[in-house]
């Protein structure tokens, strides 16, 4: 976890850790994203921003079961988990930024995809989901808005609040 939160509670909008909060770009029923500049390097990452006196026990251990189950995944198709700043009142889980939007809006603004076009997005949606159930984590949330695009359109997978675990998959052979 990320130490040495150095905004106060009126500040906190503006900055968080190394971070400065830019502006919202989505909004779900637990948490707010929140597009962020690392100070020092300039790097763009989402911040999603847990509000801890908002959730009950259960929908709070949801969200520590999101952190522990995106820290066990490392692929190319799924959104990485930067870091986690823990504060008194505030959950912040520091992400990679992915600027391509996600495939709900890519379909309202383009239309239905060919199959020409789906096959590169389907078979990345296909690699992630496998690494998960090999790593016994069940995603329990697949819908456009979660399958996010990467500057060139490489789809990655997001938002593992309503993950599991499960006993991990073996690849068939």
């Amino acid at each position: 976890m990320m130490e040495g939160l150095t905004a106060n509670s009126a500040d906190m909008e503006a900055h968080i850790d190394d971070y400065e909060i830019l502006h919202t770009i989505g909004e779900g029923t637990f948490a707010k994203v929140k597009l962020a500049r690392h100070i020092l390097t300039g790097t763009q990452v989402a911040v999603k921003v847990i509000k801890k006196r908002r959730q009950s026990s259960s929908t709070f251990q949801e969200r520590f079961r999101e952190v522990c189950n995106m820290k066990a995944l490392n692929h190319p198709n799924i959104v990485k988990l930067l870091g986690v700043i823990d504060t008194e009142e505030t959950l912040f889980l520091v992400m990679e930024y992915l600027s391509g939007g996600d495939m709900f809006s890519y379909l309202v603004n383009h239309g239905r995809m060919t199959e020409a076009e789906a096959r590169g997005p389907f078979q990345q949606l296909v690699s992630a989901l496998q690494h998960c159930h090999q790593r016994g984590i069940v995603h329990r949330d697949l819908k456009p808005p979660n399958l996010l695009f990467d500057s060139n359109m490489n789809l990655k997978l997001t938002d593992f609040g309503f993950s599991n675990k499960s006993a991990p998959q073996s690849p068939p052979g």
